[in-house]
């Protein structure tokens, strides 16, 4: 087994596998024609809570491309649809 790498002072909270600060998500989400663009989104979408999914991405980003980040989402896609459907329902989108 590895040793265990010590995650940074500034690491967020919900990255308990990886070193991920906001500065570091924040340029990894830059990009959305990344190869690892959509990876990303949906390991934030999965491992975040929803208030902190809005720091890093808009509903309009997240509603574009539901079609190819709701197969990666796992136990989280039942919340993202209801998201979705309740913004439709209030014309946020």
């Amino acid at each position: 087994m590895p040793p265990a790498t010590a995650m940074p002072a500034d690491n967020l909270d919900f990255a308990w596998d990886r070193p991920e600060s906001v500065a570091s998500l924040r340029a990894k989400l830059a990009a959305p024609t990344s190869p690892d663009w959509l990876q990303t989104a949906a390991w934030l979408m999965r491992e975040a809570r929803v208030e902190q999914v809005w720091q890093f991405l808009t509903l309009r980003q997240i509603a574009s491309l539901f079609p190819q980040l709701s197969p990666m989402l796992g136990r989280r896609r039942p919340v993202w649809d209801h998201l979705l459907r309740a913004a439709h329902e209030l014309g946020r989108l």
